[in-house]
C-alpha cells in the first residue's frame, strides 16, 4: 500500500492554554445544564476530550447533541440559560465575549449543512487561502497549492476548477469537503464535527473519514465527532459518549459499546445498525408498465466562467443522454457519487432547469420550465421532499401553515384545514404538533413535516432527496416504513435519491446508477446488488460502511 503524503502544514501542538483541570484535555465539560423557555434540555453533562483522542457523541434526535455542540462553540440560542463549565483549551466558553470566541477558543467546527458555512458570493479559492495564510504562515502561492492538495486528498478530481468556482457551482458533497479543508486550515486544538458525512455518498464518505482519521492521528488536536452513524463512529473514534434525555447514559470505549451496550438506547442503536443490511425490498415490481413520469435523452451542460487571460473552456457536461421512468406505485432508487448529476436531474424533473436536449413527460404531456401558473397542474402532481428540513422549513411558521402553504399557492380545492390534519395523521404526527413552530421540532419531527407538506396535495409522484440522511437509525426505519406504506396505499410513485444503499435496498424495487452524467445501470434492485455490472456500482457497494466484527477493536 502506497504511503500517504504528509499534509501541507504541520500539526499544531497544544500550548499552555490547555485545560488545567483536564491536564492536556482540549475540552472539559462539567455539570452543563441548559434550559430553554423553562424546559431543561441538557441536565448535568460531563464530557472530556483529551489530546489525540477521538470521541463520538451519539444520541437520538432531540437528545441534546446539537445543543451540546452549540455550548462548546459558545453559540447557544439567545433564549437559552446555561450553568456549569465548558472549558476549551483552558478558556471558559460560557460567558466568553463573542469577539473572543473564534480568536481564543482554539476550536474549529465542521457542520452538516455546507450551504450556510460558505459565502456564496466569494470564490472557493479566496475562502480557503485566507485561513491557510493566517494559521499556516504561507505565502499566497503556497496557500493556494496547499488548498489544492487538501482538496485532492479529499477526493475532488479537479481542484483548480473548484478553487476558481463559487459554492453554488458545487454539489453538496463537494461543498462539504471544501468545509473540511476550511476546518483543517484553522489548525484547531479541538475539532468539532457535527454529522460531517451525512451529505456524502458512501465513496466520498470513506475518503473523508480516512483523511479525518489520518489528520487526527498526526495531530495533537482532539476530535468530538457527533453522529448517528455507528459505522462511521467506529471507523474514526476510540470512545463513545451516548446521550439520552439530555443526560450522559454511557461513556466507554466504542468497542465496548458495540459489543456490550449497557443502556437501552445504546442497545437499540447497536441492534438497529446490525440489522441494517443490503436486503432488497420483498414486494414485486408493479405490473403496469406505463410510466407516470418519463425522462428521455436528457442532456445538460454548464458553461465555465470565462477569463480574459485564457480562452473560453468548453462547457462541463452534467447529464449525457439520461433515460428514466417512474410508474404508478413504483419505488425507484437513484444513486451515484457526489457530482454524478443527481441534483441536475432532479432540477430538470421538477421543471426548475432547462435541458440542452431531451424531454420530460408526465402522463404523456410534455413538461417545460415556465411560470408557476402555467405549471400549477404539474406542481400538484409531482411533489418534492428536500434533503434538509431545517433549511427548507421557515422556523417562524407553525406546522399547520407550513403544510397548508402548497395547498394555498397551488389553489388546491377543498377544506385545507382538514387536508392538513389528514396529512399530519398520515405521517404519524399528533394534532397538537400543528401549532408548534418549525424551529421547535426535532430532526425526525421536521422530516415528517416535510413529508406531510409534500403529500398534502395528493401527488401522483413523490421525489425524495436524501429524506433520511440527517436522522438516527431508529427514526430512519420509521420514515422508510412510512414512505413504503404511502406508496402501497395510494399508488403513488416514488423516486428516492440517496447515497445510503441500505435505504434504497429496503425501499426500492428498481435502482438506477448515475456516473459522470450517464445512467450506467437501471435494473431491479435485487439483481443490481447481487451482480453489479458497472465498475461504479461495484465501487458504491464496496464502500458501504459496516460495523467491525465482534472482538475486533474499532478505529
Amino acid at each position: 500500500m502506497a504511503q500517504r503524503k504528509p499534509l501541507p502544514f504541520p500539526p499544531v501542538a497544544l500550548d499552555d492554554r490547555d485545560g488545567a483541570e483536564g491536564g492536556r484535555c482540549p475540552l472539559v465539560v462539567r455539570g452543563l445544564v441548559v434550559e430553554i423557555s423553562g424546559r431543561r434540555i441538557l441536565d448535568g453533562i460531563d464530557l472530556d476530550v483529551a489530546a489525540h483522542e477521538r470521541v463520538a457523541l451519539l444520541g437520538a434526535s432531540g437528545s441534546g447533541k446539537s445543543l451540546t455542540a452549540a455550548a462548546v462553540l459558545g453559540r447557544l440560542p439567545l433564549t437559552a440559560s446555561a450553568h456549569g463549565s465548558v472549558r476549551v483549551c483552558g478558556a471558559e466558553v460560557l460567558g466568553m465575549p463573542a469577539a473572543r470566541r473564534g480568536r481564543d477558543a482554539g476550536v474549529a467546527a465542521l457542520f452538516q449543512d455546507s450551504r450556510t458555512a460558505l459565502n456564496p458570493l466569494v470564490h472557493i479559492g479566496a475562502q480557503l487561502v485566507a485561513p491557510l495564510r493566517h494559521h499556516g504562515g504561507l505565502s499566497p502561492q503556497q496557500a493556494r497549492s496547499a488548498a489544492a492538495e487538501l482538496l485532492t486528498s479529499l477526493g475532488l478530481d479537479d481542484p483548480v476548477r473548484v478553487l476558481r468556482g463559487y459554492p453554488g457551482e458545487l454539489s453538496g458533497g463537494q461543498r462539504q469537503r471544501v468545509c473540511m479543508v476550511l476546518a483543517l486550515a484553522c489548525r484547531p486544538q479541538l475539532l468539532l464535527a457535527d454529522e460531517p458525512t451525512t451529505a456524502l455518498d458512501v465513496v466520498s464518505q470513506r475518503q473523508v473519514l480516512q483523511v479525518l482519521q489520518d489528520r487526527m492521528a498526526a495531530s495533537a488536536a482532539g476530535l468530538l465527532f457527533i453522529t448517528h452513524d455507528l459505522a462511521a463512529a467506529a471507523q474514526v473514534c476510540t470512545r463513545a459518549v451516548v446521550l439520552a434525555g439530555g443526560r450522559v447514559v454511557e461513556d466507554a470505549p466504542i468497542a465496548e459499546v458495540l459489543a456490550e451496550p449497557r443502556h437501552d438506547y445504546s442497545r437499540l442503536l447497536v441492534d438497529t445498525a446490525q440489522a441494517t443490511r443490503l436486503t432488497p425490498a420483498r414486494r414485486a415490481p408493479p405490473t403496469t408498465p406505463a410510466p407516470l413520469l418519463r425522462a428521455t435523452g436528457l442532456h445538460r451542460s454548464y458553461p465555465v466562467r470565462r477569463s480574459w487571460a485564457r480562452p473560453s473552456p468548453p462547457p462541463v457536461p452534467a447529464l449525457r443522454g439520461v433515460d428514466l421512468a417512474v410508474g404508478a406505485g413504483e419505488r425507484v432508487g437513484l444513486v451515484g457519487v457526489s457530482g454524478s448529476g443527481k441534483s441536475t436531474l432532479l432540477r430538470i424533473l421538477l421543471a426548475l432547469d432547462t435541458t440542452d436536449a431531451g424531454t420530460v413527460e408526465f402522463r404523456g404531456r410534455a413538461v417545460r420550465p415556465a411560470r408557476t401558473a402555467a405549471l400549477r397542474w404539474y406542481r400538484r402532481a409531482v411533489q418534492y421532499i428536500p434533503q434538509d428540513p431545517a433549511s427548507s422549513l421557515d422556523p417562524r411558521m407553525n406546522v399547520a401553515d407550513l403544510v397548508s402553504e402548497p395547498l394555498d399557492r397551488l389553489r388546491v380545492p377543498g377544506d385545507h384545514r382538514a387536508a392538513v390534519t389528514a396529512a399530519l395523521d398520515r405521517v404519524g404526527l399528533p394534532a397538537d404538533c400543528a401549532v408548534r413552530r418549525a424551529g421547535e421540532l426535532s430532526g425526525g419531527q421536521a422530516q415528517r413535516v416535510a413529508i406531510a407538506r409534500a403529500v398534502a396535495t395528493g401527488p401522483a409522484v413523490l421525489i425524495a432527496d436524501e429524506p433520511v440522511s440527517g436522522i438516527d437509525l431508529p427514526l430512519r426505519d420509521q420514515v422508510v416504513a412510512l414512505l413504503e406504506r404511502m406508496c402501497t396505499d395510494t399508488g403513488m410513485g416514488l423516486l428516492l435519491v440517496s447515497h445510503d444503499l441500505s435505504v434504497v435496498a429496503a425501499l426500492c424495487e428498481r435502482t438506477a446508477v448515475l456516473a459522470e452524467g450517464e445512467l450506467v445501470e437501471d435494473r431491479p434492485t435485487a439483481d443490481l446488488l447481487a451482480a453489479p455490472e458497472h465498475p461504479r456500482t461495484q465501487e458504491l457497494l464496496d464502500a458501504v460502511p459496516d460495523l467491525p466484527p465482534a472482538g475486533i477493536p474499532a478505529a
